[in-house]
């Protein structure tokens, strides 16, 4: 019975100096590979580089992560046309895409230097919202056209403007472009907005 006894403390006092041992507090970095492990790979190429935007709103950074194989949107300086490409190498301070050149036949890769990068364009999908963001100006054009071309029979139209339908139309339009700007952002870099180079170690 007392040996019994002492086994139970013995097992009790055991059981405490386990629990009392400090925990392995995790870094950013490796809280987001414990939380997203299928990029744990992929950050085994180039150094373990990827890219980060750190968005500044309301008071918070919120940390937008690129790894090579995402697509990337961005409009570089001098240039209004965006680009979306997706990446193949990351650098200390670029990305690289690249282009396949049918007169070569063969990939040619561009880097982009982040200091000439200018704005980024992210991309969420938000229930209904990134719906609405291309089907309420649809539904917007076809609620004008439908009300200003009746058909008459054949090929003639009767053409009308119902200034309250082009009010009605336009506000459904204008929903679509708000659904478009809370589901694809664009961030100006510099300034409250970082875009920058991490490494995992």
């Amino acid at each position: 019975m007392q040996k019994n006894v002492y086994l139970l403390l013995l097992l009790f006092f055991s059981t405490l100096g386990i629990m009392a041992q400090p925990q392995q507090t995790l870094d950013a970095n490796e809280l987001f590979l414990k939380q997203n492990p299928q990029y744990r790979s992929t950050l085994t190429k180039d150094g373990g580089r990827y890219l980060v935007l750190d968005v500044f709103k309301m008071g918070k950074i919120r940390r937008h992560r690129f790894f090579v194989g995402d697509e990337f949107t961005f409009f570089v300086k001098n240039h209004r046309k965006r680009t979306k490409q997706t990446i193949v190498a990351i650098s200390d301070s670029s990305f690289t895409y690249s282009n396949y050149n049918e007169v070569l036949g063969e990939f040619i890769p561009t880097e982009v230097k982040l200091t000439d990068v200018r704005k980024v364009r992210l991309s969420r999908n938000i229930p209904f919202v990134t719906q609405g963001a291309f089907m309420l100006p649809l539904a917007g054009g076809v609620l004008l056209l439908t009300d200003t071309f009746i058909t008459k029979g054949g090929v003639d139209f009767l053409v009308q403007f119902d200034p309250k339908t082009a009010l009605i139309a336009g506000g459904i339009a204008s929903l679509g472009v708000l659904c478009a700007k809370a589901s694809f952002p664009k961030y100006r870099v510099g300034g409250k907005h970082q875009l920058k180079v991490l490494k995992v170690y």
